[in-house]
C-alpha cells in the first residue's frame, strides 16, 4: 500500500542498543502485541486521523499494551507518528518503530493527560 510503509530499525543496530530489549526474549504475548501494532500501523492510513480519534486510538492500544506489562509512547514530529514501546516494570524500550504516511495535525494537538496513562492494569 504506498505512503503506508512503517521505518523499521536495522537489526544489529537495534540488538547492540543496551537500553533495548531484544524481542525474541520476550514473552510471546508481548511479540505478539508489537507484531499487532506493526501491522495495524501498516495497514491503516494514519492521515485519515483527527487528533481526537488518534488520542482515542492510542489509548485503546495501549491498554492492550498494558495487560502484557508493555507501553506505548507516541511523538509527532514533522507530521509523522514515533511510537515506542517500553516494558512497564524495567522502563527499558522494547521496541520503536515510525509510521511513514503523515498525519493531519501536530503532537500539541494531541493533548493526553497523565491520568489517562496512570490507570491500573487489569
Amino acid at each position: 500500500m504506498p505512503g503506508s510503509l512503517v521505518e523499521l530499525p536495522i537489526g544489529h543496530r537495534f540488538c547492540s542498543n543496551r537500553g533495548m530489549i531484544q524481542m525474541h526474549s520476550r514473552p510471546k504475548e508481548q511479540r505478539e502485541a508489537v507484531r499487532n501494532l506493526v501491522h495495524l500501523v501498516l495497514t491503516r492510513d494514519m492521515g485519515t486521523f483527527n487528533p481526537e480519534r488518534f488520542k482515542d486510538w492510542i489509548k485503546d492500544v495501549d491498554a492492550r499494551f498494558r495487560k502484557v506489562g508493555l507501553t506505548l509512547l507516541f511523538e509527532i514530529r514533522s507530521r509523522t507518528v514515533h511510537f515506542t514501546i517500553k516494558e512497564i516494570r524495567s522502563r527499558r524500550t522494547a521496541f520503536n518503530f515510525a509510521a511513514s504516511t503523515h498525519v493531519q495535525f501536530e503532537d500539541r494537538d494531541v493533548v493526553m493527560s497523565v491520568e489517562d496513562f496512570a490507570k491500573p492494569v487489569r
